[in-house]
Parts: structure tokens; C-alpha cells; sequence
């Protein structure tokens, strides 16, 4: 079955059928290899009712599913100079010395290396700053609990100043 018939069938059982034939297009589906569509379709009925607004959403969304992609060109040429800008590195990697080649690598692991600690060190002080931050938020609640809290008993004075000392 192609997209359009079942997208035809779909609505004319949107218009005059019933879930019987919803059913039966289900199983059609299912034998064809298209098992999410039949599970939609399938979806659509229940206890032997046909929910015709479901099932127009089905076919919608198996129409949408056959339509052509629409292909930008300008991204086939991006990708063709992509494709060539590869393929010379790689035939310069080719031609490349063996000595040289290793050197080359043994450069990018120290680069890769180098910016790895870089990051690991910058992470560490993000690390430290929220630390010190936190410590400087809790310090401050300390103070103002302290502010309004008895030394001797530890609890807030009453409105008229008499606590539990």
C-alpha cells in the first residue's frame, strides 16, 4: 500500500466508515510492515467506537510522514567543499614523513593535554569561588540568627524581652 491510498482510505473512513473498517486497515497496515501506523489506526477505536477526530490526526500524520524532504542546495555545496577540504588533509596526512606524522601527533596529544589541565584548573576555581560563596552565605544566616538569639539559652527573646534563661 502506498502513502496516498492509505491517506485516501483514511479519509473516507473518517467520513462514512466504521471502526470495523478502521480495523480492517489496521491489520492491512500490520501485514504490510508498517506496525506504528497500524498501532495508530488501531488507536482510533475503542470499545468498538470509532474516534473520527484521531483518526484524522493518524492521517495526518502518516501524510506527513511521506512527504518529500525538501533539500537545501546550498548545503549540498557546503558539504561537497567539506568533503574535498577532508580528503586533501587526508592526503596530506598521506604524504606526510612518518617521523613528522608522530611528531605532529605527539604535539596535538601535549595541545590536547595542556588545554585538558587548563580546563580542569579553571573548573577547580569555579569550584572554589562557589565554595567560598556558600561559606560566605552561611556565615552571614550564622550572624543574623546569633544577632536575635540568647548566648545563655540559645532561644529567641519573647516581644518583651525575657527568654528562657
Amino acid at each position: 500500500m502506498n502513502a496516498e491510498s492509505i491517506t485516501e482510505e483514511i479519509e473516507l473512513i473518517v467520513e462514512i466508515g466504521e471502526a470495523g473498517d478502521a480495523l480492517a486497515l489496521a491489520k492491512r497496515l500490520a501485514a504490510d510492515g508498517q506496525t506504528a501506523w497500524a498501532v495508530d489506526v488501531r488507536r482510533t477505536v475503542t470499545r468498538g467506537e470509532l474516534d473520527r477526530n484521531a483518526l484524522r490526526a493518524a492521517g495526518g500524520r502518516i501524510a506527513a510522514a511521506c512527504r518529500p524532504l525538501t533539500l537545501d542546495l546550498g548545503l549540498l555545496d557546503v558539504l561537497t567543499e567539506m568533503e574535498a577540504g577532508l580528503r586533501a588533509a587526508l592526503a596530506a596526512d598521506a604524504a606526510m614523513p612518518r617521523a613528522e606524522r608522530r611528531a605532529s601527533s605527539a604535539r596535538q596529544w601535549t595541545e590536547r593535554q595542556r588545554c585538558a589541565e587548563r580546563v580542569s584548573a579553571y573548573n577547580e576555581q569555579v569550584e572554589f569561588v562557589n565554595r567560598e560563596r556558600g561559606r560566605a552565605a552561611n556565615r552571614a544566616q550564622a550572624a543574623a540568627v546569633r544577632a536575635v538569639t540568647c548566648g545563655g539559652c540559645f532561644q529567641v527573646p519573647a516581644a518583651n524581652g525575657a527568654c528562657g534563661c
